[in-house]
């Protein structure tokens, strides 16, 4: 059997969580990284193991690249999630974030036009980093209701790098009470591809 990257996430996910139950039935998943930011419906699959349908992405940039693209404003090494994220834990900022959204699907290319002219007016590195990751936890919540709009009362499962952040882990935690890959497992494939060929 051929598996896909795509599942190989999402059962490393599963797997992680103590969560493989889940694919017994149908749920949300969403692979948030440098490459990828989408939510797909999974089905079970008798032969597959699981299908995916695509539910919502991302229309521009991927959100691991607008956090490596503010990491890099902010000299900070690459990949610039886990700096960027112990530097937004130093901001005291609140912001109020409303992305451009459409049919469930959002825009991400703004985020990082808006942290360019923080920096240009001088803002703190820590308010800048924040707001960044604020953006993005909002955009995600976002995509998360409106695919659960859709498909009401599925569970979520989140991975893919993004989602090891310590403030968008907390929120979604909170308002969706989701499922997360594992610390170790948001950005692995290779065991879920393991787990899944041993199904």
């Amino acid at each position: 059997r051929y598996f896909s990257h795509q599942q190989g996430h999402i059962a490393a996910a599963l797997f992680s969580a103590g969560a493989m139950e889940l694919l017994k039935e149908s749920f949300i998943a969403f692979h948030v990284s440098g490459g990828t930011t989408e939510a797909v419906l999974v089905s079970p699959d008798k032969e597959n193991v699981f299908n995916t349908q695509l539910a919502a992405r991302s229309l521009d940039l991927k959100a691991g690249q607008a956090i490596d693209r503010t990491g890099n404003l902010l000299g900070l090494s690459f990949p610039a999630g886990p700096e960027l994220d112990k530097l937004s834990l130093l901001s005291e900022r609140t912001f109020r974030i409303k992305p451009y959204m459409k049919d469930g699907n959002c825009s991400i290319s703004g985020l990082q036009n808006k942290c360019e002219k923080m920096k240009e007016n001088g803002e703190a590195d820590a308010d800048i980093a924040k707001y960044c990751i604020d953006y993005i936890s909002q955009i995600i919540s976002d995509m998360t209701k409106a695919v659960l709009d859709k498909y009401p009362g599925l569970p979520v499962v989140y991975s893919g790098g993004v989602m090891s952040n310590t403030l968008i882990r907390k929120r979604l935690k909170e308002d969706f009470g989701a499922v997360f890959a594992a610390e170790g497992f948001s950005s692995d494939n290779a065991a879920g591809l393991a787990v899944l060929a041993s199904v």
